[in-house]
């Protein structure tokens, strides 16, 4: 039989029920025939062709034949191997198991001192540094930074810094702070394909593509992830303003050979084109790190963003609404009331941030809304002149502190 005539008759009998477990084997030999293939291709592929859309069983049967087909037509005359994709991720590991330290220097579109997911498509590119290292014990320590802001994970606990006068300090150690998870996937080199697969597969809002190409003579692995933004966006107040709320395009670029990390760049698609976001410049393994880079300096007169405390009048302000908050932070602010401002946001107890907003004019406080992932965090429209004339119109973020009950400041002032 021909191979395009098998094709014809594997389509045909997928219209029949198939199960979960079949479906997925059919993906899994497939990925593992397309990364143990020689074949070399002499250009890339038009990018829907290699689309794997993780939503339905006979489309992604559909999809594996066609990735089968573009490897080699050849392919149907051989057996399809029986192991599986994640036999093959687990030869990719094995193969950089002896990783112990990495380096990456990367450009952002950002701010020097925001969230590290924070992006800004019209802010020019801010460099960004990882560094990690583990011991023959398992430990893990690790530093992600920005011009203006920090964070270090010493091993027990991590450690933020802004602006060298704010801090924070929590345990950290597996990334799940500081909006670090994305910084954390691209530093856990040993198991990076396997998380960006296992990524695409598990989500229903993402699909991804996988392919080989031959670049001056070497082999590599690219893998092509696509995805939709986390949350609701009746308002799109956050609509692209974090990598997790934008809708994405994100390159992961391998050595065939070592499985290791070359490239990564993500892009955020908007209705005009596609905006390149973050990019690595540069990546290093298996270098000696400095100790010093996983120690916090701390100066001493740090202003420490300890969680909002319960107050002994704590119910007065459970009482409050977003709106009542937004109008109670702005009028201590006005009033130079700081002792009661620091009750909504401690920076607010630095001398600088005191002269900038003290004795401000409130002009309008709009109604909250509220906009993508998170429904503990509300925004309020705000307007208000500061003493120097200068007009500020924006939204005052507040999120709900679930141990005192009530809202307290987090962003947007």
């Amino acid at each position: 039989m021909k191979p395009e005539e098998k094709i014809k008759k594997l389509f045909v009998e997928s219209s029949v029920t198939v199960s979960s477990q079949v479906d997925d084997k059919i993906i899994d030999d497939a990925f593992q025939t397309f990364e143990k293939s020689e074949t070399k291709k002499a250009a890339e592929p038009p990018p829907n062709m290699w689309r794997i859309i993780m939503k339905s069983k006979i489309t992604k049967l559909a999809a594996a034949i066609i990735i089968a087909v573009l490897i080699s037509v050849n392919l149907w005359n051989a057996s399809i191997p029986t192991a599986s994709a994640a036999e093959v991720l687990a030869e990719a590991v094995k193969a950089v198991s002896n990783i112990y330290s990495v380096h990456i220097t990367a450009l952002m579109r950002t701010k020097s001192h925001d969230n590290f997911a924070y992006i800004n498509l019209e802010n020019d590119f801010v460099p960004m540094q990882m560094w990690k290292t583990s011991d023959e014990y398992g430990g893990i320590k690790w530093r992600i930074e920005k011009p203006l802001r920090v964070v270090v994970m010493d091993g027990e606990m991590a450690t933020l810094l802004i602006h060298n006068k704010f801090a924070d300090s929590g345990g950290c150690p597996d990334f799940q702070c500081y909006d670090l998870y994305w910084c954390g996937q691209l530093l856990n080199v040993d198991g990076l394909i396997g998380n960006a697969l296992k990524q695409a597969q598990e989500k229903t809002d993402s699909d991804v593509c996988m392919w080989h190409e031959t670049v001056e003579g070497r082999d590599k692995i690219i893998i092509d992830i696509e995805k939709k933004a986390v949350g609701g966006f009746e308002n799109d107040y956050l609509k692209n303003k974090f990598l997790f709320t934008a809708d994405t395009k994100t390159v992961y670029t391998f050595d065939g050979d070592t499985k290791l990390l070359e490239a990564f760049s993500i892009y955020v698609h908007t209705e005009d084109s596609d905006v390149l976001v973050f990019q690595i410049s540069d990546i290093e393994y298996n270098i000696e790190l400095e100790e010093s880079l996983f120690v916090a300096e701390i100066p001493d007169d740090v202003i420490w963003l300890d969680d909002v405390e319960i107050l002994p009048d704590n119910e007065k302000y459970e009482q409050m609404g977003p709106r009542e908050t937004a109008k109670a932070f702005f009028l201590a602010c006005a009033d130079e009331d700081w002792e009661e401002a620091v009750k909504f946001e401690p920076i607010f107890a630095d001398k600088e941030v005191q002269k900038m907003f003290g004795g401000l004019e409130i002009i309008s406080i709009g109604e909250p809304f509220q906009s993508g992932f998170s429904t503990r965090t509300w925004f309020v429209p705000y307007e208000i002149k500061l003493r120097n004339g200068q007009i500020r119109k924006h939204s005052l973020a507040l999120k709900k502190e679930t141990e005192t009950n009530r809202y307290f400041i987090d962003g947007g002032y």
